[in-house]
């Protein structure tokens, strides 16, 4: 009777340790598989999730930096940095400065287009180009107004305008027959000057036709 029961629980002992291997088994098999692939999915959505942050973080230091940076835009624009430049705007900021000024005529020529490379204006699909602004035939009374000229052109004209140089003398004595000329109403001249500034100006990488913008700066 002893044996019977000793071999019972031999023959209970085995059919539990088939079912736990059937259990492994099916556990290997299939459980397994399953949690590796649920395990993936996960580390799958981790690396979304920080790729999200690390977006959101982009997001939030170019809005921190267009915070602090668009009251310098703003001043550009009202200045006319972004205007468009060509022969209509030239010939409007000229005449606008020779009235300021008080001189009768001068000629003024734009010299060629030159790229100046900028990785920051071509990364917002622009580009800095500058010319030479030459003016000379100045028909003014005094030299004062010649330099009113320098100092409007600099605060007032758009873009950026630098003076690269200024040379005035005497053209003509102050005699009898000067003050009779003005007396009659006719412009004189006392002095006359040439005048050399650098025009820096940004503008769309990619602009309009010549015939659209003016056939000028940027084409």
């Amino acid at each position: 009777m002893i044996k019977l029961i000793g071999l019972k629980r031999i023959v209970v002992l085995v059919f539990l340790v088939a079912l736990n291997l059937m259990a492994l088994g099916v556990y290997l098999f299939s459980v397994g598989p399953m949690l590796d692939g649920v395990q993936s999915q996960k580390d799958a959505l981790s690396g979304a999730i920080s790729g999200l942050h690390g977006r959101i973080a982009g997001v939030k230091a170019d809005t921190a930096y267009m915070q602090e940076n668009i009251s310098k835009y703003t001043a550009l624009q009202a200045e006319g940095f972004f205007l468009p430049e060509n022969r209509f705007t030239v010939k409007d900021a000229m005449e606008k400065l020779r009235v300021a000024a008080g001189i009768s005529n001068f000629a003024y020529s734009v010299g060629n287009v030159k790229d100046i490379p900028n990785k920051d204006a071509g990364a917002v699909h622009y580009k800095l180009i500058d010319s030479a602004i030459g003016v000379d035939h100045i028909v003014s009374p005094l030299d004062a107004n010649i330099y009113l000229l320098v100092q409007d052109i600099d605060r007032s004209f758009p873009a950026f305008v630098r003076l690269q140089s200024m040379q005035i003398h005497r053209s003509r004595p102050v005699d009898a027959q000067s003050l009779k000329a003005i007396a009659n109403g006719q412009p004189v001249s006392f002095v006359d000057a040439t005048l050399a500034f650098e025009w820096i100006a940004m503008v769309p990488d990619k602009p309009a036709s010549p015939a659209a913008a003016g056939g000028f700066r940027g084409q």
